[in-house]
């Protein structure tokens, strides 16, 4: 991990002002409802979705020698009106302070749209999020289902595969073929039964990682 690579990460943490992995218990205004129950509102569709899973959906595994993560778990307070966001890293390698990093999700000032209900989040309202983590794939649900984010902001997430098993198609080799593969990994979504769709979504192999905009809470997957 490159100096250059820590700082960026630091950087980003300190604009988006991320909060600690474990959830506070009460919120930050425990007294109020978490989402406003009036004003109906529409909830946008996922942009450049695609109708039907193809069939080379196959989603990353942690690699068998992989560090276990800090937490598998974590959640943290989202209130409309001020950024917020969550990072997950790996238990640190002897000899280092921080682990490398898994999950990044950061939610933009006044990002936060709607509830499932449809109802419209007013300025203030809070809402308990949780980032539950696969502990053998890159696989991320994130609760409240549903919560809906602004087309013009929406929340970001990044997940980074250094750990990934290499051996990408699973044919017991690890060849051109999986480094061909890593070239097609992205971000899926969940969208019900057995289907999943692919996001349109940013993958720099060289760190490794992948980003997507998010516009609605659901499962996410890293896959190729």
């Amino acid at each position: 991990m490159t100096l250059r690579r820590w700082s960026l990460i630091a950087i980003v943490a300190g604009l988006v002002g991320c909060r600690d992995f474990v959830a506070p218990p009460t919120g930050p205004d425990a007294t109020r409802m978490p989402l406003a129950l009036s004003a109906d509102v529409t909830i946008p569709p996922t942009p450049a979705s695609m109708p039907s899973t193809p069939v080379s959906f196959d989603i990353l595994r942690q690699a068998p020698g992989a560090p276990r993560l800090e937490t598998y778990e974590a959640s943290f307070w989202a209130v409309d009106g001020q950024a917020s966001g969550v990072t997950v890293n790996y238990l640190p390698a002897p000899g280092e302070l921080v682990g490398q990093p898994f999950l990044r999700f950061d939610i933009p000032k006044n990002a936060m749209v709607a509830s499932v209900s449809g109802a419209r989040v007013r300025r203030g309202d809070s809402v308990l999020v949780t980032v539950l983590i696969d502990r053998e794939t890159f696989t991320v649900d994130f609760q409240p289902s549903g919560l809906v984010f602004s087309n013009g902001s929406p929340a970001r997430l990044t997940i980074w595969y250094e750990n990934a098993d290499l051996d990408y198609n699973h044919d017991g080799v690890v060849d051109s073929t999986d480094t061909q593969l890593q070239q097609d990994v992205g971000l899926w979504f969940h969208a019900g039964s057995m289907r999943w769709v692919p996001m349109p979504s940013a993958n720099d192999p060289t760190l490794p990682s992948v980003s997507t905009a998010l516009y609605h809470f659901s499962e996410y997957a890293v896959s190729w």
